[in-house]
């Protein structure tokens, strides 16, 4: 009975499960593998007890979920990387150009207006946009009145109150609004220089380098000016 449970070696060394410095050098199974385990298994299984079709149904299923799951995880790593290429090629459009990103700190130059945005998520009245210097002085109050929903644009010539000119340097904004009778702070947008972008690693997208607000993703830019 014992001949009958057990393989013989000439068969384990066929399958080359006798020889474990070649066994190491092949740790996957392949179809062809699977198929003549459950032939050996098939001459050696106990006539008293032999499997059923249920046992080899069950094995061809798990091996046929397994090399389902290999094929799906290749398809989405394919398309990941194809992703990944056409999020670099878009985003290389966009050297050079200005962004709008969130953000409070942007950088005014003379002659150059300072573009940046109000995000509101539902309608607000009385908007107010604060610029500050880089000591955190209010230099610059500007009302846009009641606005919409949306993006709602702003300009900054540099003219302060008392109509001086501003110095070249870092600026920083604030803005808040009525939204239901009681004043909130607002979300702002800045513009900024996309001066270059880079591939991310370990799965990370693309993300861009600018000018003054250091580096943000491809998700985080609201307009492209």
């Amino acid at each position: 009975m014992d001949s009958v449970n057990k393989p013989n070696m000439q068969t384990l060394e066929n399958l080359g499960l006798a020889k474990p410095k070649q066994a190491m050098q092949k740790q996957k199974l392949g179809q062809d593998d699977f198929i003549k385990l459950m032939t050996t298994q098939m001459n050696h299984q106990d006539p008293m007890k032999p499997m059923d079709n249920g046992d080899f149904i069950t094995d061809m299923a798990q091996f046929s979920t397994v090399s389902g799951l290999k094929e799906i995880k290749e398809s989405f790593n394919s398309l990941a990387n194809s992703l990944k290429s056409s999020q670099a090629l878009q985003a290389s459009s966009m050297v050079g150009r200005k962004v709008l990103i969130p953000g409070s700190l942007s950088t005014f130059s003379e002659g150059t207006p300072m573009k940046g945005a109000v995000e509101l998520e539902t309608n607000a009245t009385d908007v107010k946009v604060s610029i500050m210097n880089d000591r955190g002085v209010l230099v610059k109050e500007m009302n846009l009145g009641t606005k919409a929903a949306g993006v709602t644009h702003f300009n900054w010539d540099g003219i302060l109150d008392g109509d001086k000119k501003a110095t070249s340097g870092n600026y920083s904004i604030s803005a808040v609004g009525n939204v239901d009778g009681q004043s909130e702070s607002l979300k702002t947008l800045i513009s900024d220089t996309v001066q270059s972008i880079s591939l991310g690693q370990g799965g990370q997208g693309v993300s861009l380098t600018l000018a003054n607000a250091g580096s943000a993703g491809l998700a985080d830019i609201k307009e492209i000016l």
